[in-house]
């Protein structure tokens, strides 16, 4: 089986370059904000959102969950992308044996856990699956969650658009709180605003924004730690 674990420069791990001083310092930024919303022992379970395709979550999410690494913090990231299933690129690792094999015992719990060269624990979609909603409304889903969160000191949630599918309603009762991307240049207000009113309306705790694809020199892509296009 061939493995497609094919890295675009958009899903690049970023945080070990230090020539990268740009970067580097935004997702620092964005780090210690998180250790700092996450001093009380909560808001450890992330939920990554934005509001459509193409704003940067799996390198958002995978870039923080270094970052935290980084920080002596033990991490794992879960992709919970289940149509477009990308984590598992930036971290080098198949697409095989994932949560969805797990949640019908095809998996062990300690096959389930994918070791990555970064120190990151990884999570990967695993097998397609038609009805996400019986994933995340199950059990043995929402045991998971608790059993990485006694493990674990962060767990990266990496999830589908917002205004895409409604997974994000049942993601939401699992984590502690959202990241929500806005994509610079791409996102349109009217998307932000909609998105945000959809998390909200669900109680799904929004501890911040970030902005995405924010050029700092001509021709090169960065991440900027920024406010969202909403008023709280």
């Amino acid at each position: 089986m061939k493995k497609n674990t094919k890295v675009s420069r958009d899903e690049a791990i970023v945080v070990n370059d230090y020539k990268n001083n740009n970067a580097l310092g935004a997702y620092n930024r964005l780090r210690d904000n998180i250790l700092y919303f996450s001093l009380d022992g909560n808001n450890r379970v992330i939920q990554i959102e934005s509001s459509i395709a193409g704003e940067g979550k799996t390198t958002l999410a995978s870039n923080l969950a270094v970052s935290l690494q980084q920080a002596n913090k033990k991490v794992v990231i879960m992709d919970l992308d289940f149509r477009k299933s990308r984590t598992h690129r930036p971290f080098k690792v198949e697409n095989i044996d994932g949560l969805t094999d797990y949640l019908i015992d095809k998996v062990s719990y300690e096959k389930l856990i994918k070791k990555t060269e970064y120190n990151v624990d990884l999570i990967n979609s695993g097998s397609p699956v038609q009805n996400t909603t019986s994933i995340f409304t199950s059990d043995k889903f929402k045991n998971l969650i608790k059993q990485l969160k006694g493990t674990y000191d962060y767990v990266i949630l990496d999830c589908p658009p917002v205004l895409a599918v409604s997974d994000y309603i049942h993601i939401g009762q699992a984590s502690d709180c959202c990241l929500f991307a806005v994509a610079h240049g791409k996102t349109k207000k009217s998307q932000v605003k909609e998105a945000i009113h959809e998390l909200r309306k669900n109680n799904i705790n929004i501890i911040g924004s970030v902005y995405t694809f924010y050029n700092v020199k001509k021709d090169q892509k960065d991440y900027g730690y920024g406010h969202g296009y909403y008023d709280k």
